[in-house]
């Protein structure tokens, strides 16, 4: 099975073939590239988890997603198993796997739609064009990601900003969801709000986190960022992400901090 490697036509993440999910040359990390990146990986498995079937209206409330291992840039295969089944709650796992072994491994949580009292959350209004984008050279998504960085970025040390918009699919003819969008935003904290010189160190993250209060609506997401440490070789990155009609959802990641080779 064919692996595209640095094609620039790619608009899309996976293809799907046999089975295996495939992935294409923007899915590419910038800490190595035999693997793929945390956007990628988030993406597939919010594409997996909203596609699943409810016994009752439901809507998405937590997805939690540990990386137990690099998933390399080769076939990947899914499992999604529901762990508890009701009326007013759904949990499932949801697993990516190569060669039998699972590298990620994602916890996801619906829960009933109902009435209740409404936080007025903080509206922002949309970034205008012009602005410079986020840095995208060390990771492949650039393609088909459109943003506009209002603060920080990759060499900037402290809190950023940054609009993002998405204009690509999850695999062919599947357009990324302004869910799958989301899950891919909650990755874009360590770069848009960076702590340590990129050049000096490495920041992968291990885990990513997403809470939402209410689905993302529109194209665009803003994504604010900052990120923290004690000085012990970790470092966790808390992100808020908006789509233009208000606040809809907190992130999180745990960064392992490294001396670059």
């Amino acid at each position: 099975m064919r692996i595209p490697t640095c094609e620039p036509q790619f608009r899309y993440l996976f293809d799907f073939a046999d089975k295996h999910y495939i992935p294409t040359s923007l899915t590419v990390s910038p800490w190595d590239r035999d693997s793929l990146n945390g956007l990628a990986i988030n993406a597939l498995v919010a594409h997996l988890a909203e596609k699943a079937e409810t016994p009752a209206p439901m809507v998405i409330s937590r997805l939690v997603t540990d990386i137990l291992k690099p998933t390399r840039m080769a076939p990947v295969s899914t499992r999604v198993e529901v762990v508890r089944e009701g009326k007013k709650l759904q949990l499932m796992q949801v697993e990516l796997l190569q060669d039998g072994v699972p590298t990620v491994r994602t916890s996801a949580l619906r829960v009933r739609i109902g009435e209740s009292p409404t936080t007025p959350f903080p509206v922002h209004k949309l970034a205008p064009e012009g602005l410079p984008p986020l840095s995208s050279g060390r990771s492949g998504i650039g393609p088909i990601a459109e943003t506009r960085l209002e603060a920080g970025g990759l060499e900037l040390i402290g809190p950023g900003l940054v609009w993002s918009k998405m204009n690509g699919d999850i695999v062919p003819g599947t357009a990324i969801s302004p869910f799958v969008h989301a899950a891919m935003a909650a990755d874009y904290g360590s770069g848009t709000s960076s702590y340590v010189d990129w050049r000096q160190w490495s920041y992968a993250n291990v885990d990513i986190s997403l809470h939402l209060t209410r689905m993302p609506e529109g194209p665009w997401l803003r994504v604010y960022a900052v990120t923290e440490s004690a000085g012990n070789g970790t470092a966790v990155v808390d992100t808020r992400l908006s789509d233009e009609r208000g606040e809809f959802a907190h992130a999180h990641q745990t960064l392992f901090i490294d001396r670059a080779n």
